[in-house]
């Protein structure tokens, strides 16, 4: 009797936990820092007007660092050789490691820094960036691609971390309660988020790494390769292109979406007092209203694509279905409708974040896929490049919707008592304020979805290329 060759593509019990858990640090880290990390700042920093000015500056400036820095850090990723621990596990553990402590440090603002400008400013910067440099080194979508090479594989193995991610992303819509009671009892967020460091660690090591490129040490990969991959590699530079303008959808939604309930749903207009029971229950239930959307999709979405034939068909279908419910958004809050019930806002939310949830195994079998693209144009390895662009592409568009928020608060004024959560700037301005999220949440997500949709129509791998590279081979053209 023949013994069975094990197909080195096939993943196993172990592959599946490992990839869900070791994201458990990064997961909560990004929660945090999308959706928490402003209105920290401004609202409950105890730093007043301080709070929006330095925020909206530190987001914004720090995309210049990572202009530099996710390029070098994908070039030292790609030169990096294979070792006993492969050659991105490490890269992981770091990236665990300095995401935790900039998160409780950036949480974690000293009570005498109040009236010390400077004093903030060293802090929050050093914490930001030793943050942003955690997160730059977290790249999943290398590991994945080094597990197998069998895109039916792929599609299940980012089922579970999608899940788990969103899952952990209802816990940090509510997370400033357990900061501020943290902060206040400890002067630290290191207690809380120590639990997630232990979790993202046993995960790393449930899984090995199995599939990588022989490095010819005579064509060294180089830091301005990444201009190469820009210039010669189509389904990066589609794929970027993509990420570019529709990847701000769910960062202009999540961003916005506390603000505008908060002041739209919760606030007396006639004296700017916030009904903070209301908040925490509509908070609430806007969370667990995109979770489940969130997890339907991903969950249904293998299916679908296998039914559609291609993750790009797939994905192209979904950048419209997130298109349109964010301009209806926007229509229906100039009409005055939007205002008169919470339950309008969050069944447009709903439709979005259920095409968002479905939208997540296209999209990332995409992206991994301009890895093996290059590979099979070129015969090289520079996953970790290609990386760096989608990587950096996120961060800035998080960056971008928290700074625009950042510029509406400034441009009206907005200070909110930190002890009773009450507006201190002019009420007037509330309802412009409120004009202005939808546009940043609804109108331009909705305009930005529709011409990512055109530039996905020139995206070059079709099936048949698709299944070479699925096979392992290079391009001979």
């Amino acid at each position: 009797m023949k013994n069975k060759v094990k197909d080195p593509n096939k993943l196993g019990f172990k592959d599946y936990l490992g990839t869900i858990l070791f994201g458990t640090t990064d997961s909560l880290g990004a929660g945090i820092m999308t959706g928490l990390f402003m209105l920290y700042l401004t609202d409950y920093a105890g730093i007043g007007k301080w709070g929006a000015i330095l925020g909206t500056t530190l987001l914004m400036v720090a995309r210049l660092f990572d202009a530099v820095n996710d390029p070098i850090e994908g070039w030292i990723m790609d030169r990096a050789k294979v070792g006993k621990h492969g050659k991105y596990r490490p890269f992981i553990l770091l990236s665990i490691l300095a995401t935790f402590i900039g998160i409780a440090g950036l949480f974690a603002l000293p009570s005498g820094f109040a009236n010390a400008p400077v004093a903030i400013c060293v802090w929050v910067i050093f914490f930001y960036l030793l943050y942003d440099i955690g997160a730059s080194f977290f790249a999943p979508n290398l590991i994945f691609r080094t597990l197998t090479l069998d895109p039916v594989e792929r599609g299940k193995l980012l089922v579970g971390p999608r899940m788990y991610g969103m899952i952990i992303s209802v816990f940090s819509a509510s997370f400033l309660v357990i900061i501020n009671a943290v902060n206040a009892a400890i002067g630290n967020l290191a207690g809380a988020m120590f639990l997630t460091v232990l979790v993202s660690v046993i995960g790393l090591s449930l899984f090995r790494e199995k599939h990588h490129v022989e490095r010819d040490e005579e064509d060294n990969v180089k830091i301005t390769d990444i201009f190469l991959l820009l210039k010669e590699n189509a389904a990066l530079r589609i794929k970027v292109l993509d990420a570019l303008f529709s990847g701000f959808i769910w960062t202009f939604l999540f961003a916005t979406m506390v603000y505008y309930i908060k002041w739209g749903y919760c606030a007396d207009l006639s004296t700017g007092a916030v009904d903070t029971a209301k908040l925490g229950t509509l908070t609430m239930i806007s969370s667990m209203l995109m979770m489940l959307p969130l997890l339907v999709g991903t969950v249904i979405a293998g299916p679908i694509m296998k039914k559609i034939g291609s993750p790009i068909k797939f994905h192209k279908i979904l950048i419209l279905a997130q298109a349109v419910p964010c301009l209806l958004l926007f229509i229906l809050h100039i009409t005055g409708i939007l205002l008169a019930s919470p339950v309008i806002f969050f069944a447009c939310a709903i439709v979005v974040t259920l095409a968002i949830g479905m939208d997540y195994i296209p999209g990332e079998t995409l992206n991994i896929e301009v890895m093996d693209y290059e590979i099979y144009r070129t015969g090289k390895d520079r996953s970790a490049l290609c990386n760096a662009c989608n990587k950096f592409l996120n961060k800035a568009q998080s960056a971008v919707s928290a700074g625009m928020i950042g510029v509406i608060l400034m441009a009206i004024g907005y200070e909110v008592d930190s002890a009773t959560d009450t507006f201190l700037g002019e009420l007037s301005a509330i309802p412009s304020m409120l004009t202005w999220f939808i546009v940043i949440m609804g109108l331009i997500p909705g305009i930005l979805g529709i011409i990512s949709y055109l530039i996905l129509r020139k995206y070059p791998v079709t099936d048949e290329i698709r299944a070479e590279m699925a096979a392992g081979k290079v391009d001979e053209a």
